[in-house]
């Protein structure tokens, strides 16, 4: 399976949320990895937002552990730069002005790859309700 991610599925993963196994069953039978580079600036903001919130609950030992995880998570996913070609995307596809920007960013960035996949098969895998809704009527394959 080729899927693209966005940071909702991995934080699920890293901070055992509600929808974990859910997250970690997406993640460990993909077998190609997707995303924008966002996806390094996203989860880490929001473990370092996670830790700071909740400092009372996590020594500085928490911190290190999941952003030790986060990297082994990240060497798994194919990047893609946020650059002209995904302004080019973005510009084409005028649904996206239905999403805030940084899931904006990341469909535009799956339908990037989707063009040039040569016909392989790409599933969007997210958490975020409205990204899932915009996403389908894009005509991506959801989780």
């Amino acid at each position: 399976m080729i899927a693209y991610f966005d940071s909702s599925v991995l934080l699920t993963i890293l901070l055992n949320q509600e929808r974990y196994a859910e997250a970690y069953s997406l993640w460990s039978d993909t077998d190609f990895c997707l995303s924008s580079f966002l996806i390094r600036i996203e989860t880490n903001i929001s473990l370092c937002r996670t830790h700071k919130i909740s400092n009372h609950k996590h020594d500085d030992s928490w911190i290190e552990e999941k952003t030790d995880e986060l990297d082994e998570m990240l060497k798994n996913i194919n990047y893609k730069s946020i650059d002209k070609s995904i302004e080019q995307v973005i510009i084409k596809n005028k649904i996206l002005a239905g999403c805030k920007s940084l899931d904006a960013i990341h469909l535009a960035t799956a339908i990037y790859f989707r063009e040039n996949a040569k016909g392989q098969h790409i599933i969007l895998c997210s958490f975020d309700k409205n990204m899932l809704k915009v996403a389908k009527e894009l005509g991506f394959e959801t989780n």
